[in-house]
């Protein structure tokens, strides 16, 4: 795996290294292995590699996304679109929730509230949020093609909307360091790097090369 010799294991090293993952957790990668102890860590190790890999593909969609949701958003309800009452009467009890808790976050590291704190503080999941049907009179209807010129003909704000789940669950999945094994990794990258294109093709020109996700996915053991 990454072409590195890995270190031999004893009995009482692998029994307490299964301990530190713990039994249910250890239990996906055993079965995976067919219960073979030292390829089982192998594919643990392999599914962090994954994760990491993915970092660099899904970290430019999440800033891509968030800064064209922001741009609808400021055209809609002016550059400090967070203070904006009609904006508040429009918004989920969820996107509320997120707001204020970046606002608290933000006070309580003594900093100044501003639309670079706000934007920087909140999670994909609430641009993803934006991205519902219930937004889309109210901003998706003029704002769309301006903060998303490259969707494609005939996609709308639903298919960004569905892609940008996807990715979001992915994002949790990762974060949460969760098990991809039984995932369609292809599709998965396909899934991000598609996004990726939709929000931004020079950075996506940009960015793939660097991403590592198909060498990582061929050294599986």
């Amino acid at each position: 795996m990454s072409g590195r010799v890995q270190p031999s294991l004893s009995p009482d090293q692998v029994a307490a290294i299964r301990v530190t993952i713990s039994q249910s957790r250890f239990a996906t990668y055993l079965i995976a292995s067919g219960h073979n102890e030292i390829r089982a860590l192998r594919l643990y190790l392999w599914n962090a590699q994954l994760g990491e890999a993915f970092h660099t593909p899904i970290q430019a969609v999440e800033v891509g996304l968030r800064n064209s949701v922001n741009n609808a958003l400021a055209k809609e309800f002016t550059h400090n679109w967070w203070e904006c009452a009609d904006l508040f009467q429009l918004l989920d009890e969820e996107r509320k929730g997120d707001l204020s808790t970046v606002f608290r976050r933000i006070r309580n590291r003594g900093l100044e509230l501003c639309t670079d704190q706000v934007v920087a503080g909140l999670s994909l999941g609430f641009w993803v949020g934006m991205l519902d049907g219930r937004y889309n009179p109210a901003i998706w209807s003029r704002h769309l093609r301006v903060s998303f010129p490259h969707l494609p003909i005939g996609r709308a704000r639903q298919s960004l909307s569905v892609e940008a789940s996807k990715v979001a669950r992915l994002r949790n999945r990762i974060s949460h360091h969760e098990p991809l094994i039984a995932r369609n990794i292809s599709e998965d990258f396909a899934t991000v790097m598609r996004l990726l294109e939709w929000i931004c093709p020079s950075k996506t020109a940009w960015v793939r090369p660097y991403c590592r996700v198909p060498l990582v996915l061929r050294q599986k053991p």
